[in-house]
């Protein structure tokens, strides 16, 4: 096990002194934590081209054990020793679409949104496109997603993720997600803004790579972009409609304070919704299902610690994962735009 010791020595310094400034030590201490784990591989079944018992059998033929977890159908656990993300990339299951390497707390931002069959939706910064393709699932390829990316070459990727999982509703463009609600404005039923972040949620002991170029100003210049894209994704969406908010950082700058901000600047017209996952039924989901605080033990309220008297109250609705032996660090808020 990897001490506190050896993680305060190699994790960025202004990063752990802001920890304990942001929450209570215990709650810190589990954060460091949960940033020393190797984490298991895991991944999605592809419901528009495999079903999870199908791709279960593929791969144990192919000696790559799995198994369920119990609160998404779809996600799968792999559990053969020694079996990372790359020998996964080289199965038929990975090239041929059937399966998305993606994390766990990856998942939750969809699910949260809960995209329904014929509905207009937006992912405002979709590449590489894990959470365009588990939407277009979701909604079996039926309505339109409209799937934005700045940089060229993550949009390759984008396209390219798109055409490997069947999806057919998806359009990808190159576009500066700060301009999509000016030249959309109020067009979306469902908004999903995973915003560009720090990754604090992402450090791992294990992966200084991973941690190396943050900085305290980063955290700052992602913040301000972070209120551009929200304030466009807002515009974007319908009256009535729901928009989810989600980072991989721990930052309050970029979570709780965004959020704050919306609240502050749209007032009445906004409510902040507690997250919960869609209710499982026969064809498919259902809303009203269990809340995220209680299903998961990573889940606590956001503005919990230092300071959360600073945030109004609504603010508790939106959900922190903390960094787990199972979860990387995310952060989610659902929004909803009243008339």
């Amino acid at each position: 096990m990897v001490s506190l010791n050896d993680l305060f020595r190699h994790l960025p310094r202004e990063f752990v002194d802001r920890l304990y400034r942001d929450f209570p030590a215990a709650l810190a201490e589990r954060i460091l934590q949960g940033m020393a784990a190797l984490r298991p591989v895991t991944l999605r079944v592809n419901r528009l081209r495999a079903t999870p018992a199908a791709v279960r059998e593929e791969l144990r033929e192919q000696g790559v054990q799995t198994e369920s977890v119990p609160w998404y159908e779809d996600a799968l656990r792999v559990v053969t020793p020694g079996v990372r993300e790359r020998r996964m990339a080289e199965l038929p299951a990975f090239r041929d679409g059937r399966i998305y390497l993606q994390s766990l707390a990856s998942m939750l931002p969809p699910l949260v949104l809960d995209p329904q069959p014929g509905e207009r939706v937006l992912d405002l910064a979709a590449a590489p496109g894990s959470k365009t393709t588990q939407m277009a699932a979701m909604m079996g390829n039926e309505g339109f997603i409209l799937a934005c990316e700045k940089n060229p070459i993550r949009l390759g990727r984008l396209e390219h993720n798109l055409r490997v999982q069947g999806v057919t509703i998806a359009q990808a463009v190159r576009a500066d997600g700060a301009t999509i609600g000016r030249r959309h404005p109020g067009e979306f039923d469902r908004v999903l803004l995973d915003a560009p972040c720090s990754g604090e949620g992402l450090f791992l002991y294990g992966r200084p790579a991973s941690y190396r170029y943050w900085t305290a100003g980063g955290v700052e210049r992602m913040a301000a972009l972070q209120r551009r894209l929200l304030a466009s994704a807002w515009q974007a969406l319908r009256v009535g409609g729901v928009l989810v908010y989600s980072t991989c950082t721990i930052a309050r700058a970029e979570n709780e304070d965004v959020v704050a901000w919306a609240l502050s600047r749209w007032g009445d017209k906004v409510e902040l919704e507690s997250c919960r996952l869609p209710a499982a039924s026969p064809g498919g989901f259902e809303p009203g299902g269990p809340l995220l605080l209680d299903l998961l033990e990573e889940a606590v309220p956001a503005g919990t610690g230092g300071g959360a008297g600073a945030y109004p109250a609504a603010v508790q609705n939106a959900v922190r994962i903390l960094p787990s032996p199972d979860m990387e660090g995310f952060f989610i808020a659902r929004l909803r735009k009243r008339g």
